[in-house]
């Protein structure tokens, strides 16, 4: 019906910049998320390998965790970062070279 076609082009249509896979080629994890996936990802990552996949938590040892042995491995990750050894510089640069063999 018309207004189906009315409805497509008014909603979907005159935004594909926000939905179709070729308008988002060029962008970088952080930039796909338009949802809380990295604020889930950061939740699994907090109690299942900084909290030892226990359910809960004293406020205390959330404290400690966070300020000493989150610190910690973020300290070291940025460092790997910096010596281009981790991050997602790393998925632009397999892009590229994905880009090279095309």
């Amino acid at each position: 019906p018309a207004s189906v076609i009315t409805y497509l082009n008014t909603y979907w249509m005159a935004h594909q910049h926000m939905w179709a896979i070729y308008a988002r080629a060029d962008r970088n994890i952080f930039q796909e998320s338009d949802t809380n996936m990295l604020t889930e990802a950061w939740h699994h990552m907090l109690k299942g390998y900084f909290g030892d996949g226990k359910r809960n938590r004293r406020m205390d040892h959330l404290i400690h965790t966070l300020t000493v042995d989150a610190m910690q491995y973020f300290k070291a990750r940025h460092q790997r970062q910096l010596a281009g050894v981790e991050g997602h510089n790393l998925e632009q640069a397999a892009r590229l070279e994905v880009d090279k063999r095309a």
